[in-house]
């Protein structure tokens, strides 16, 4: 489980890092599919989006260019709904910079991952976490979390 948590966190980094100079709308087309996201119901404008697969673990990860990042994992076992809580290694992350970071994973926060299509180089699906702050960040509060991808890798 830690893998998983430590996976979809280096993607999240590596995606903030990269970013990429695509600054079109939330859900628009990026370089390799769509990414969509709504954080207490305000827009997420992702500039880049990247899929990680380790064995059976896929990761996705999405950055704004305001250094705001989101990432999510799970054990992958083709399209269908993973629970936060209930499958292991399913978690999502959102860290706002300069705001703090809140997590849905193992015994924190709630949530799902309902993958709809799974092929050998796309993943699309749809995803809702009601997250809860990570303790040593200015977080506060809960931030829920929901959208859409469709992405190749």
């Amino acid at each position: 489980m830690r893998l998983v948590r430590l996976g979809a966190t280096l993607l999240l980094g590596l995606v903030v890092a990269c970013g990429s100079d695509n600054t079109t709308g939330p859900g628009t087309n990026l370089p390799n599919g769509t990414f969509s996201m709504q954080v207490n119901g305000s827009s997420f404008q992702a500039i880049s989006a990247t899929v990680l697969i380790t064995g059976n673990i896929i990761a996705i990860g999405a950055g704004t260019a305001a250094n705001e990042a989101m990432g999510m994992a799970w054990v992958d076992a083709g399209p269908r709904t993973y629970t936060v809580n209930t499958d292991v290694g399913t978690n999502g992350n959102y860290n706002a910079a300069g705001s703090g970071a809140w997590t849905a994973s193992t015994g924190t926060g709630s949530g799902s991952i309902t993958v709809t299509t799974r092929a050998a180089n796309r993943v699309a699906g749809t995803f809702s976490f009601v997250m809860q702050p990570v303790a040593g960040t200015a977080a506060s509060g809960t931030r829920t979390v929901t959208g859409s991808f469709d992405l190749t890798f």
